[in-house]
């Protein structure tokens, strides 16, 4: 049986994770995850949770604690047949994010994963955020959480390249442009 594609999205706020990977699912028929929409949807609960997270990633726009949001993504992929196709929006998001990922994944069965790192400019980044007009796109949090893929996300992503688990693409043209040297990458 052939292996499923497993792709993880990557890049700073802006970038276009979230439409490539849409783009990605519908192309490749396959199941779809994305860290921030489930982080969202939970900070949204009147609950101890909702609002701990809600204070983490709306008021102070800081990343949650690597094992909650490990073991959110853990729980969704183990709803994922292992036949099918998976696109991971924005996970893992550090160092300590991967760690656990590669602990839980090689438990999984799934097969290799491919990360499709979306390249943009901060200022390029900061200008497609403010016109977004987000509930926590005020132009503070959007640096806050820039600097915090700066120093958290990036250093983990050149440890993947190292690893050859990453394809980098210009996030700056048009939709389709980037989507199309995605395609061609993959192949």
């Amino acid at each position: 049986m052939e292996k499923p594609l497993n792709l993880i999205i990557l890049g700073p706020q802006g970038s276009g994770k979230g439409t490539q990977a849409a783009l990605l699912q519908k192309r490749f028929d396959a199941a779809y995850f994305g860290a921030g929409d489930a982080l969202r949807e939970i900070a949204k609960t009147d609950t101890a949770l909702g609002r701990k997270v809600h204070q983490t990633i709306n008021v102070e726009g800081k990343l949650v604690e690597p094992e909650l949001i490990s073991e959110v993504v853990r729980e969704k992929i183990l709803t994922v047949p292992r036949e099918q196709n998976l696109v991971i929006d924005s996970y893992p998001r550090s160092l300590e994010q991967y760690e656990l990922f590669r602990q839980f994944w090689s438990d999984m069965n799934r097969g290799p994963y491919t990360v499709v790192f979306l390249e943009l400019s901060e200022e390029e980044a900061v200008k497609r955020l403010m016109q977004r007009k987000r509930l926590d796109d005020t132009e503070e949090a959007i640096r806050q959480r820039l600097a915090l893929f700066n120093s958290l996300t990036l250093p983990m992503i050149r440890q993947m390249e190292m690893a050859d688990e990453v394809i980098c693409v210009n996030g700056l043209p048009s939709i389709e442009q980037v989507h199309q040297e995605i395609l061609a990458k993959l192949k």
